[in-house]
């Protein structure tokens, strides 16, 4: 039989080069001459000429960006792979900085990485990635580092707090009575006024469990969770209550590019609708044509931000989504069956029956609402299903036109065909951090440090289609200098 020589004891006549280790499109080498074309003097001003030596901020940031680009975050586990990963050796020049310095870096410039997530998209549009006529907005949970069963109530915390109160005098008074036995058997050698670990452990419970109830009282929140105090309970598929924070993007049809990117702890989504087109706008210093989001962000203020802007919107409203998937009793029913007469100013419900103006339902801090009140409804054989009342009342904001606009755009042949596309647009973004990357928590605590990492995740994402852009043939490899 014949085979190829293999002897792993064979010299090199000539010493390798270390880009020899990694190919020329592969994903490390990219990232290398990504960061070596941004602009890092915010993180440079931060270093000292004092004491020892440090690990090149481009080495600790190559490693991270490769690291959250490839699906893994854990800095014991990247700074084993700098020992054992050709491309991980490759992209820190054999240097081997621990995981404690790792973590360390990383927790120090959290705050650095909005910035360079910019120059990263930036870099996008320089290479002609970005179509920025076309974005995709949504919104995923990501499971905070903490767990449900810390998430306290006010009485919860009362309740704790007495529990460890009555806890703590009957140790003290039992270790009272052990002493006094120790004394009058081996002599009085120790207070009994010395606290022992455990009870020391209780009473920095007990201090932590007052220290969240005045936070508690002081933002009028319902619930804090003890171990990440910023954290909020969401609710996630299945109906699983987790303390999480909500990720969102803005994602450009080209190239899948995401341009804007934000972490809250609200776990509605219908204030960050105008947040991250402006900080598209801001970034990319262009007006986004149409705007594609789901139900989440539908509002009234929403409607009339996009109309006011000049942006084309796709978005349904909560309501008709809700009734598509049928899960409303008497659903042919819901006021947004019944059509608006503008000449007549009146209503027709489904019945055909006639609902007319009566008067304007008042509400604190927003605007008024116009009530419609049936006049036949005593003669409608299906008035039990429709209300219980005398006569069947119904009451529309002022706005209501803005979203009977939308609702008749969308459904339109094109409307639907250009909703069509935020599925593939920003939904398979999430679908590869999530399900191919695993990122479906953070790992560090704080809202600061939660939305640091959630931008690793995504200058990961927008490295990867860099990467992407360049294996086509006959793209040049010398990057445009990044600049925000």
């Amino acid at each position: 039989m014949s085979f190829k020589e293999y002897n792993q004891d064979q010299p090199f006549l000539l010493p390798l080069s270390l880009h020899e280790f990694v190919s020329d499109d592969h994903l490390a080498k990219v990232i290398n001459e990504v960061v070596g074309v941004m602009d890092l003097d915010r993180l440079y001003r931060r270093y000292s000429n004092l004491g020892c030596t440090a690990f090149h901020p481009q080495l600790m940031l190559k490693v991270l960006f490769y690291a959250y680009a490839t699906g893994e975050r854990s800095s014991r586990k990247i700074a084993y792979r700098l020992t054992t990963d050709v491309a991980y050796m490759y992209i820190a020049g054999f240097q081997k900085p621990d995981f404690r310095t790792i973590n360390r870096f990383r927790k120090d410039h959290i705050d650095v990485l909005h910035d360079l997530f910019i120059q990263i998209v930036c870099l996008c549009r320089d290479m002609n990635m970005v179509n920025i006529g076309t974005i995709a907005i949504d919104g995923t949970k990501l499971k905070a580092n903490a767990s449900y069963r810390e998430t306290k109530r006010e009485h919860h915390l009362e309740k704790e707090i007495k529990y460890i109160d009555d806890t703590v005098k009957r140790m003290l008074k039992e270790s009272e009575k052990v002493d006094e036995q120790e004394d009058r058997e081996q002599g009085a050698d120790r207070s009994i006024y010395e606290v022992d670990g455990h009870l020391k452990d209780k009473e920095e419970r007990k201090r932590r469990l007052k220290a969240a109830k005045e936070k508690l009282d002081k933002e009028n929140k319902k619930e804090i969770n003890l171990t990440d105090e910023e954290a909020t309970t969401m609710l996630h598929k299945r109906s699983r209550a987790e303390p999480s924070y909500n990720g969102q993007i803005a994602v450009e049809e080209k190239s899948g590019v995401i341009v804007a990117a934000d972490l809250t702890n609200n776990p509605a989504e219908y204030a960050e609708l105008s947040k991250l087109i402006e900080q598209t706008e801001e970034i990319l210093e262009e007006k986004p044509i149409n705007v594609l989001a789901d139900s989440g962000y539908s509002s009234f203020d929403n409607l009339k931000y996009l109309e006011e802007r000049n942006i084309k919107g796709y978005m349904p409203d909560q309501r008709i989504e809700s009734l598509k998937k049928g899960n409303r009793k008497n659903a042919e029913f819901e006021k947004s069956y019944f059509e608006y007469n503008d000449k007549e100013d009146i209503y027709r419900c489904p019945m055909g029956k006639t609902l007319k103006p009566d008067g304007f339902l008042k509400r604190k801090g927003k605007p008024s609402l116009k009530k419609y009140k049936g006049v036949s409804c005593n003669m409608c054989g299906r008035k039990h299903e429709c209300t219980k009342a005398k006569q069947r009342i119904i009451c529309f904001d002022p706005r209501h036109g803005l979203m009977e606009k939308m609702r008749t755009l969308l459904r339109t042949k094109i409307g639907q065909q250009i909703y069509g596309k935020r599925k593939y647009i920003v939904e398979s973004v999430f679908g590869d951090l999530k399900h191919n990357r695993k990122y479906r928590e953070v790992l560090l605590r704080s809202k600061e440090k939660a939305k640091g990492e959630f931008m690793l995740m995504c200058i990961g994402h927008n490295l990867k289609k860099i990467a992407k852009h360049l294996s086509f043939e006959g793209k040049a490899r010398e990057l445009p200098i990044a600049v925000a």
